[in-house]
């Protein structure tokens, strides 16, 4: 079974990112459709605490959308402060796209060993090493972090802002090189040109 690098998985999942962001009308909803799916095939639990994490912010997005932009009143005895059929239809939109990208999150994670994502960024931001940018050093803290969000320290992230040396021990980390095969090259090409091609149109 080929295995792609996560390299290109990264690539591969920046590039539904950028289409969710791209998509307006049936072709969201259908792309989000599929994520969802998949999400709850594959992630079930991580999608599930992820969208929770989130779900105020999603409320607050709906109401600023539905409530402050102008248009055709829904319930035209409230006046301005009722809802319009424009605000309706942006403050979906824009749910959904940050539903997709949630969900989207969630199947990375839970396919991809924080250790393989730490290596794709590495490969990713290889070019910029070139430049000076501690490439390494940023792998180690992105790292750290994955650590951290999937298991906190005792008092939540309050606790990282205290002081305390027994939360900056030193860990033995361990980061492994895996070469690129043609067909990461293949697919991560491919997506590039679908999303220039999404783009254009």
């Amino acid at each position: 079974m080929i295995s792609l690098h996560p390299a290109t998985r990264l690539v591969a999942w920046a590039a539904l990112v950028i289409l969710a962001q791209l998509a307006r009308g049936p072709w969201l909803w259908g792309l989000g459709l599929v994520v969802l799916v998949g999400a709850f095939l594959f992630a079930r639990h991580r999608a599930w605490r992820l969208v929770k994490r989130v779900r105020v912010l999603l409320l607050v997005l709906w109401v600023l959308f539905a409530l402050f932009t102008p248009g055709e009143l829904v319930v035209p005895f409230l006046g301005n402060a009722g809802p319009t059929l424009e605000g309706i239809a942006a403050a979906s939109m824009h749910c959904v796209q940050l539903l997709v990208v949630v969900l989207l999150v969630a199947v990375l994670l839970e396919s991809t060993w924080d250790q393989e994502l730490v290596t794709g960024l590495m490969v990713l931001a290889g070019p910029l090493g070139r430049l000076g940018l501690p490439v390494e050093r940023l792998a180690v803290r992105v790292l750290l972090v994955f650590r951290y969000v999937e298991s906190p320290p005792n008092g939540g992230w309050r606790a990282l802002l205290v002081h305390d040396d027994t939360l900056l021990a030193v860990e033995s980390l361990c980061i492994r090189t895996l070469p690129l095969r043609w067909w990461d090259g293949l697919v991560a090409g491919s997506v590039v040109v679908l999303i220039l091609l999404g783009a254009l149109h």
